[in-house]
């Protein structure tokens, strides 16, 4: 005859479900703090006494939240395994209709509270509910008791209550859990680390009401420590969660996320703060996944130097994907020894094309229920494999990194550097109008994606995809048209057709730009061709001069500026002429273009009509006059000086003085250049040239002005390579030095009551 037979459960199970499961010490904290933010606390206060007698120290877990009654240790705290969470009874009645809150739990597995044991071996809880007439209650636990024999079972071991007459914490309500028997020694070090760990544990931006939560760390034996020491580098005091956001992380990041209603996927990409696309689509997940969000940062090199200001730490010690899931982060996702995303395995398998743990920084966010993405019972074993998880993952590539990726490899290159062989300066690795190329390219590719339902786009994107509209422009326009067509959006219909006929529209007004761009330049080029005959005829008649590739490079740098100052211009030509400016404002434009192109002719036509070799050394001649010459009848009186500079007095004194000398009149050129350069960003009006003998027979060349002048803490770093107070890219002056040098002189900076003087002293 069959019969009815039941489970025996040894006291050994405390073990299994205790110590076993939670190894770590930091992980047990962690799932005691999530009970507190599960019973409605605002406040959880951790305090560690006595930590230098081991045989007296404590950890007290104290919060203010809902509190238990004697029938919620009965049936809820001492019931192995069962949790109300998890069976939706929480909170039922009265009391959630008086929380009024939004909380999602963070615990569900009702074997939390066990985390007490892997911390110590003796427990004392205090309790008080927040109810009319509760009671204050109190339950004693040796864990030790589950230890001594496995063969009696789980239920017979005792654990002592009692219902207090005095209130011990003087709470009105809440719970306090008093850890003795400690099991690990909490040194600074491991304090300092759980510390950081807890800012991590909670994310305030996942829709959850978290920042009414407060977690604050006691330990009146560091206080002395503390003192001196930022907020970070204290042990006491609240934790403070650092969003990724406030970080000032001035970078690419993007975020995607899948709606409430598990429908529809929205995407948005940013630049450094400015918006790229957001694309709206149909989502293909709507049976697995809902209502999730991530969000990525690029690390360029910048972002990581500013990490490391603000966090007193660098990325790869901070971490790299977070997952949180109701607010709470499952670890060990972002752990900077971990990589369950499998982002380093992928990265080796094309270095230059995907990124890495080292390369990103962000989080997964698991909002709503999302029932069967489920946490390892192990608190560090993250998330349970299954369907609904291989899911998350295809999400996370696919509409998230590999989106991020694309930009970042095709086009994020424009905001690095790379090194120019033979001098000591860098240059962006793409040109702008690859950029914009790039850029067209990535959101024309986005349209003609299945499923679009919306697209956002720059509101500079007419003007970003102008110089490559042969390629891009007919793609664009039919994939508007189809996503349109498709959405019955009869905005988004009206929008294709406007990008059409204002992008014509740019073209055409570009070609009419280019047209009085070349008529100006030409009229220019008249005065240029017989200034520069005079200059050769005057100056470099008889000269042979002479450089090698170094110098090329140095000079690359002249023309680098009036470069960069066409392009500035082009761009502010299209938005002026798509806004109908006025036609002087774009006359005024066009002139600054020609001005400058006509200045990088004039050096090319000046080096050759001077007789300019690259296979000739230097010329012997007296260089006070050539300095005299160059400025008076070259510098003062060259077009582009003189109207770029109405307001600029030069002045030079010689006393008659010569300095017989062999130099490279480009080298001193540049020089010239450079120091005139440097006092008319510095705002001066009046310069004074000063040459004359020094005292051991050579020649003193003092540049003095009126600008803002020089800083004393500065006076010893404006030579130095890339320092600058303005603007500026800090090469020139750092040219004019390594010039100097090479002459076998020096150049000094000096301190006036106003303005700036720059001394040279060449010797024979």
């Amino acid at each position: 005859m069959a019969k009815n037979i039941r489970f025996k459960i040894s006291s050994g199970l405390k073990n299994l479900i205790g110590r076993e499961l939670i190894t770590d010490e930091l992980i047990a904290i962690f799932e005691l703090v999530k009970n507190s933010f599960d019973a409605h606390a605002t406040t959880v206060t951790l305090t560690f006494e006595n930590l230098l007698d081991a045989d007296n120290s404590k950890i007290t877990i104290a919060d203010n939240g809902k509190g238990m009654s004697y029938d919620d240790l009965i049936n809820k705290w001492l019931f192995v395994a069962y949790s109300a969470k998890s069976e939706g009874v929480e909170d039922s009645g009265e009391y959630r209709d008086k929380i009024n809150s939004k909380r999602l739990y963070a615990g569900a597995k009702g074997v939390g509270r066990f985390s007490c044991d892997r911390l110590g071996a003796k427990l004392n809880l205090v309790t008080l509910k927040d109810a009319k007439n509760a009671k204050i209650e109190n339950i004693l636990v040796d864990w030790a008791d589950f230890e001594r024999d496995a063969k009696k079972q789980f239920v017979d071991v005792d654990v002592r209550h009692q219902t207090l007459q005095k209130n011990p914490h003087k709470m009105k309500h809440g719970t306090v859990l008093e850890i003795t028997d400690l099991r690990d020694a909490w040194d600074r070090t491991r304090l300092l680390k759980l510390k950081q760990s807890l800012a991590k544990l909670i994310n305030p931006n996942q829709d959850n009401d978290s920042s009414g939560f407060s977690i604050i760390i006691s330990v009146p034996e560091e206080k002395k420590s503390d003192v001196g020491e930022v907020d970070r580098g204290k042990v006491n005091g609240p934790v403070k969660n650092f969003l990724f956001e406030t970080l000032g992380l001035k970078t690419t990041q993007i975020v995607t996320e899948i709606s409430k209603d598990g429908k529809l996927i929205i995407t948005t990409l940013k630049d450094r703060g400015r918006l790229i696309y957001k694309i709206t689509e149909n989502s293909p997940f709507q049976e697995t996944l809902h209502d999730i969000k991530i969000h990525l940062f690029q690390l360029n090199r910048k972002a990581k130097v500013n990490f490391a200001k603000v966090m007193g730490m660098q990325p790869v010690e901070y971490g790299s994907i977070f997952l949180y899931k109701s607010g709470f982060r499952i670890y060990p996702f972002g752990d900077n020894e971990q990589d369950l995303l499998g982002l380093e395995r992928r990265k080796q398998q094309g270095y230059n094309r995907f990124l890495g743990t080292r390369d990103l920084m962000g989080r997964i966010e698991i909002n709503g229920n999302n029932e069967n993405l489920k946490e390892t019972t192990s608190r560090d074993g993250g998330l349970i494999r299954n369907k609904n998880y291989h899911a998350l993952l295809e999400f996370f590539y696919d509409y998230g990194l590999k989106r991020l990726e694309k930009y970042v490899v095709d086009v994020i290159k424009w905001g690095d550097e790379y090194k120019i062989p033979g001098l000591d300066r860098t240059a962006p690795a793409l040109k702008p109008e690859d950029v914009r190329t790039q850029i067209a390219d990535i959101v024309a590719n986005l349209t003609n994606t299945k499923g679009i339902v919306n697209l956002e786009y720059d509101k500079d994107f007419l003007n970003i995809i102008s110089d490559s509209q042969e390629k891009s422009l007919p793609k664009i326009a039919k994939n508007f048209a189809r996503i349109a067509e498709e959405s019955g959006n009869k905005t988004l219909q009206k929008e294709a057709g406007r990008v059409v006929a204002q992008v014509k529209e740019l073209l055409a007004a570009k070609a009419e730009a280019e047209k009085g761009e070349e008529v100006a330049h030409k009229r220019a080029s008249v005065v240029e061709q017989k200034l520069e005959e005079e200059i050769s005829e005057k100056l470099f008649a008889k000269a042979a001069l002479s450089t090698d590739t170094k110098d090329v490079l140095v000079l690359q740098h002249q023309i680098d500026k009036s470069t960069d100052s066409i392009k500035r211009n082009v761009d502010n030509l299209l938005v002026a002429i798509k806004k109908k400016a006025s036609k002087k404002e774009i006359f005024g434009l066009i002139e600054r273009i020609s001005l400058e192109a006509g200045k990088i002719s004039a050096i090319s036509q000046f080096v050759t009509k001077a007789n300019f070799n690259l296979k000739v050394t230097e010329i012997s001649a007296d260089l006070v006059s050539f300095v005299k010459e160059y400025i008076q009848n070259v510098y003062r009186e060259y077009p582009t000086t003189k109207i770029n500079r109405p307001y600029m007095n030069f002045r030079v004194i010689t006393n008659d003085s010569k300095f017989l000398y062999k130099f490279r009149p480009l080298e001193i050129i540049i020089i010239i250049d450079n120091l005139f350069s440097n006092s008319m960003k510095a705002g001066a009006k009046n310069i004074t040239v000063s040459l004359a003998a020094s005292k051991d027979d050579g020649l003193e060349i003092t540049v003095k002005d009126d600008g803002k002048g020089i800083e004393k803490r500065n006076l010893s770093k404006i030579f130095d390579l890339g320092f600058t107070t303005t603007n500026g890219s800090g090469l020139g002056l750092y040219h004019v030095k390594q010039i100097v040098e090479k002459m076998k002189g020096r150049v000094t900076a000096e301190l006036i009551s106003k303005g700036a003087e720059l001394r040279i002293i060449l010797k024979k």
